[in-house]
């Protein structure tokens, strides 16, 4: 989160970067001939708007994801629940054709790992939870079984993915202002309603002021308030904009503001200068080679993934219709690790 800004990531879980699809010319994602009850279509099976509320359901149980109660947002996120959803059905058929099969005993496994880590192990719990979210355990642990044969699609489809020394030296000296550390400020803000209220508050803290005290008391930024308005030690980008042109060309000890967020007036001090850290190539060649690899395993599998979705007949009725339909960078492929873990 940026800090003077708030978001709402509506279906998070579904978006993983997966790069663009190029078209086969002439398909058309969307169809007025679909029932009314169709969520959308892949050749001759017609998924209902049904079923599609049921995954969502059973999407929510597992992971948190919420639906938006309505407006714009919700829009979105049933257009790109339909989308991702469409595209599961496809790599479905694909596990199928790779003979893969998940043993109740895998499933049974990584269900009981979820439930310890999100309910400490208290089954009765898990079970109520899914009422709650109008789902059952057969729905769920359905979800699971898929998610784990997507992650061995995943890893017959990547194979061994490699990356030589002179790659990984090459990488680095390509990304070594990237690797390293950035500048850093430790930084108590504090945010108001108004910009006369913000100026009162800089005139106090140029005095000399607490501004620990004075965010506990006039902060209405619920998150840091408490904490005396102590965002710890935030690099410029994790700031908004304009706030972190204020934050970061401001000298330590000083105050700074005000400037306005989309929450309110920040105004605070900066507490202390952290200075940057080059990277050097020991500290950061394991990351990097992780990184490297799974940057290769995303492509071969996005490269693929395309080839499946060009071939596959996907219609969506108007409603569900995605605003991206030839783009799978909006799916919750098997690489994210969003599966339930032990």
């Amino acid at each position: 989160m940026r800090w003077g800004q708030r978001r709402i990531q509506v279906g998070a879980v579904l978006a993983v970067a997966l790069g663009m699809l190029v078209v086969a010319p002439g398909w058309r994602p969307w169809s007025d001939e679909l029932p009314d009850d169709a969520a959308f279509a892949i050749g001759e099976r017609v998924v209902t708007v049904a079923e599609l509320d049921a995954r969502n359901d059973s999407l929510r149980a597992l992971y948190g994801v919420e639906e938006p109660g309505g407006g714009a947002d919700q829009a979105s996120f049933r257009r790109q629940a339909a989308k991702s959803m469409a595209i599961s059905i496809v790599l479905d058929r694909a596990v199928d054709d790779a003979g893969i099969e998940v043993s109740d005993t895998t499933v049974d496994q990584t269900l009981s790992g979820f439930i310890e880590q999100r309910f400490q192990g208290d089954r009765t719990a898990f079970v109520s939870s899914l009422g709650n979210v109008n789902t059952s355990e057969r729905v769920v642990r359905d979800e699971v079984r898929r998610q784990i044969a997507l992650r061995e699609l995943l890893a017959a489809i990547a194979g061994e993915v490699t990356v030589s020394k002179a790659e990984l030296r090459a990488a680095f000296e390509q990304r070594r202002d990237q690797l390293g550390t950035p500048e850093r400020r430790r930084v108590r803000n504090i945010v108001v309603a108004d910009e006369q209220a913000a100026r009162e508050i800089r005139t106090r803290l140029d005095a000399g002021a607490d501004p620990a005290r004075v965010a506990r008391r006039a902060s209405i930024d619920g998150a840091t308030r408490d904490a005396g308005g102590d965002l710890g030690a935030v690099a410029r980008a994790d700031l908004l904009p304009e706030v972190g042109a204020a934050v970061f060309g401001t000298p330590a000890g000083a105050a700074y503001g005000p400037v306005q967020g989309s929450q309110g007036w920040n105004v605070g001090v900066v507490v202390e200068v952290l200075p940057a850290v080059p990277a050097t190539f020991a500290a950061v060649r394991a990351d990097l080679r992780r990184q490297l690899t799974g940057e290769r395993t995303e492509a071969r599998w996005s490269d693929w993934l395309a080839g499946r979705i060009r071939a596959a007949d996907i219609r969506y009725r108007e409603p569900y219709r995605p605003r991206d339909p030839y783009d799978v960078t909006a799916w919750n492929q098997p690489a994210t690790g969003t599966e339930p873990q032990p």
